[in-house]
């Protein structure tokens, strides 16, 4: 019905059932505003200005209206037979007025003198059947809402008793388990460093021995060759007699030859004592070393059922801390300043955490923000948001994350077979491909309006492009792939040193770069574009890779071993660990121990797993156990080993002793499962 059209037809005709008696009302206390005009009774005309009153009761047939100030012509009116009213209620809560005519069928003036009070008794004679239910029933709504308020509250109040044991008891489990994981870890850490260092001492005392063997081989020809000569002179001795000189000179040859041959037999002996020892030594190690492997295999049998229990606690933290408003997925947990951000970067890694566990609805929910609610900056979308009201919080869109959560879409697509997110990466696709273009070089800049190459982001464009191309076969992301390629051996590869630059024109060292060219682009293609995959990771550790001391936040100190943002000698502050960069380390030994297991080479591929084992049992000593109340006390890690500190790459660390964080927790459970976030495969 339109706002301004007369009543519907469909009329409720009450005045038969209330005329004249008060008393069949059906009385609900409940308050809200009418306004109304007198009704002329011959000719059905408005005799009055607009008036306003307030209902006092209210029932399925009519309602009692209370008036302030009648004037006196009005006041003859309410006597008349049959006296009505023009009425427009506004119902609390309801966009549209409700029209109705209603007879007087009693009036009480309560209050004389001016302002004067009436009460006015109405049956409505002409409404809209739907609309008079609805006034009762919200008057109904109004007299029963307290009563249920009080037993919800009765219930909340249990439920939240409930509650507060449940956690208390839950936050103490995940309390020892994370300290049980932190033990574990350090000793399977100790053992392996203990192991490393017996293949190391072994190798060393071998090549001793193989150089000894040399020694004594060369020795003993020497030894030949001068035996042979003292045969020699002693028969020119017997020939040349009658020649004193020649003999004197003979056999100071003779008494030389003599005492170097003593010399050698001495050395030889020598080295053989030491090759006897060598051999002993060696002997020994190889015993020492078995009984050190058997010592690690029943720690990891022990330590395998910890670990997986810790990643399912760190994957509950994750999914703690997502909004059920937004779906989007807290930060950083701890730090006041960024408690509330939600950055895409982010959201991408814990995106890629529920497809990899196979949970669906919560990647859906995350992704549905960005798909209907998220706003974008210059085309993009920007580089955090409010986790809970969706609002921009950082008014930057950078490419690179914008590309991370096209790569979370590809493997939703991917994995769960759905292809309704499928357009928002192209159109991602589509941002990312014009930016390409306004480069003679095809360079991806970090962002509209931004005049710097980041390697970083060209390394997420080739993965992302070619995933996209993997699920589309759409011709146009192959060849955009092809020109990040171009781009990448032309401007991000340090040949000299056998790694890869920050950006164009920039030689400054980050460890990512090393760590997702293995991922994006595979040792084998790295190989064909004239780089060496060992030395790229024989160059992170030389130059990023730390051992600190981390404060737990209990106060216990351990020594960790883990990788830098970059080479720590060109900053004051000392070597840091980052977990995310440390654990994005771990997948690409784990890529490269994949890559010499197909190629039979299972010598490499033991030296790889090993390494990777090994910085992922000191990054497990770093977890720590949610400080928060949505947290529960799972296992969390935070995001470097010092907090508000310097990158180096311009930003700082978070603050906070124990801040949790999401990207940190996140890439350390694709480290203990390899999973490789830059391929569908």
């Amino acid at each position: 019905m339109k706002k301004d059209s007369p009543p519907n037809p469909q009329i409720l005709d009450t005045s038969k059932t209330y005329e004249g008696d008060r008393r069949r009302y059906i009385r609900l206390n409940t308050v809200f505003p009418v306004e109304f005009q007198f009704i002329d009774i011959e000719s059905g005309g408005s005799i009055s200005d607009i008036k306003q009153g307030f209902t006092r009761n209210v029932s399925k047939g009519g309602i009692c209206l209370e008036v302030n100030n009648i004037e006196e012509g009005l006041e003859e009116v309410l006597n008349r037979k049959g006296a009505r009213l023009d009425l427009r209620l506004h119902i609390p809560l309801t966009s549209t007025e409700t029209k109705a005519i209603a007879n007087i069928i009693w009036h009480e003036k309560v209050k004389a003198g001016y302002p004067n009070k009436y009460l006015i008794g109405l049956s409505f004679s002409q409404i809209n059947k739907r609309d008079s239910q609805r006034i009762y029933f919200h008057a109904v709504r109004l007299y029963f809402t307290p009563r249920i308020v009080s037993i919800v509250v009765l219930f909340l109040i249990a439920g939240l008793v409930y509650y507060y044991f449940t956690d208390f008891k839950l936050r103490h489990e995940n309390k020892r388990l994370v300290e049980e994981l932190v033990q574990t870890s350090a000793k399977k850490s100790e053992i392996e460093n203990r192991l490393a260092k017996i293949d190391r001492e072994k190798a060393e005392l071998e090549a001793r021995l193989s150089e000894a063997q040399k020694e004594i081989d060369a020795y003993g020809e020497k030894v030949k060759e001068l035996e042979g000569l003292a045969v020699e002179l002693e028969q020119r001795k017997k020939d040349i007699e009658l020649f004193q000189e020649e003999k004197e000179k003979i056999d100071e040859q003779l008494q030389l030859a003599i005492s170097e041959k003593k010399q050698l037999l001495e050395k030889l002996e020598a080295l053989s004592k030491e090759s006897a020892y060598l051999k002993h030594r060696v002997a020994k190690l190889s015993e020492e070393r078995v009984s050190t492997e058997d010592n690690l295999r029943q720690l990891i049998s022990m330590f395998e059922p910890i670990e997986e229990k810790n990643v399912s606690n760190m994957y509950k933290w994750i999914k703690n801390h997502q909004s059920q408003t937004t779906g989007l997925v807290v930060s950083y947990e701890g730090d006041k300043n960024l408690e509330e951000w939600a950055f895409t970067y982010d959201q991408s890694l814990a995106c890629q955490c529920f497809v990899l566990m196979g949970d669906k609805e919560r990647a859906e929910s995350l992704l549905n923000f960005y798909k209907w609610n998220a706003k974008k900056v210059l085309g993009g979308f920007a580089n955090a948001y409010d986790v809970y009201s969706g609002s921009i919080v950082e008014y930057t869109g950078h490419v690179g994350p914008n590309l991370w959560l096209g790569i979370a879409i590809l493997h939703y697509t991917y994995r769960f077979k759905d292809e309704q997110f499928l357009s928002m990466a192209e159109d991602i696709g589509q941002w990312v491909i014009n930016l390409q273009k306004e480069d003679k070089e095809f360079g991806i800049r970090g962002g509209p309006n931004i005049a710097w190459f980041s390697t970083e982001h060209n390394l997420d464009a080739y993965a992302f492009f070619g995933m996209l191309y993997d699920i589309t076969k759409e011709d146009m992301y192959l060849e955009a792939q092809q020109h990040t390629l171009n781009w990448i051996k032309n401007n991000a590869i340090n040949r000299r040193e056998g790694r890869f630059n920050r950006g164009k024109g920039d030689a400054t060292i980050a460890t990512d770069t090393f760590a997702w060219s293995i991922a994006a682009i595979g040792p084998s293609r790295l190989k064909e574009l004239d780089m060496d995959p060992d030395q790229i990771i024989d160059f992170a550790e030389t130059n990023c890779l730390v051992t600190v001391d981390y404060t737990r936040p209990d106060g216990e100190v351990l020594k960790i071993t883990g990788f830098d943002f970059g080479k720590y000698e060109h900053l004051p502050r000392g070597g840091i660990i980052s977990t995310e960069w440390t654990a994005q380390m771990i997948v690409a030994l784990k890529i490269m121990a994949d890559y010499y297991k197909d190629l039979s080479n299972f010598s490499k591929e033991s030296y790889y797993r090993k390494k990777a084992d090994f910085y992922l049992s000191e990054l497990e000593k770093m977890v720590i156990s949610s400080p928060s109340k949505i947290g529960q006390g799972e296992g969390c890690l935070p995001y470097a080993s010092h907090d508000d500190v310097d990158t180096g790459h311009g930003w700082r660390v978070a603050r906070g002793s124990r801040t949790g964080s999401t990207a940190g927790t996140a890439y350390t459970i694709f480290a203990v499962y390899g999973y490789n976030p830059l391929t569908l495969k």
